[in-house]
């Protein structure tokens, strides 16, 4: 292989690891929020919640699919929520999720 063959390959094994590292983050994330939303909701299968959001965000891959999603849920349990508490929760929950797969990837 030449010089630029071997960097071309290696910012795509870059790029994929990048690509794989923000999908895990991401579901990690949604599954967080599901269980966040649930237990607010006093829902009584938070599993099955947290499973539904994590199938939503892994259709979607715009927040705001999960942002109204959430608040309709609210919503039906007869709760008032604003969008920007979740969009803020959101962006906590990926900062949560970022760092737990970090953690994991040292002790391994």
């Amino acid at each position: 292989m030449t010089m630029f063959e071997d960097r071309r390959r290696m910012l795509e094994d870059k790029y994929i690891l990048d690509f794989e590292r923000s999908f895990k983050t991401r579901r990690r994330r949604d599954r967080m929020l599901g269980e966040w939303a649930a237990a607010s909701m006093r829902k009584q299968d938070v599993k099955a919640y947290a499973d539904e959001v994590v199938a939503i965000g892994s259709r979607s891959p715009l927040d705001e699919t999960l942002v109204h999603k959430i608040v309709s849920d609210f919503r039906q349990a007869s709760q008032a929520v604003d969008e920007d508490l979740i969009r803020e929760k959101m962006h906590q929950l990926m900062y949560e999720a970022a760092e737990a797969l970090e953690q994991e990837k040292a002790a391994s």
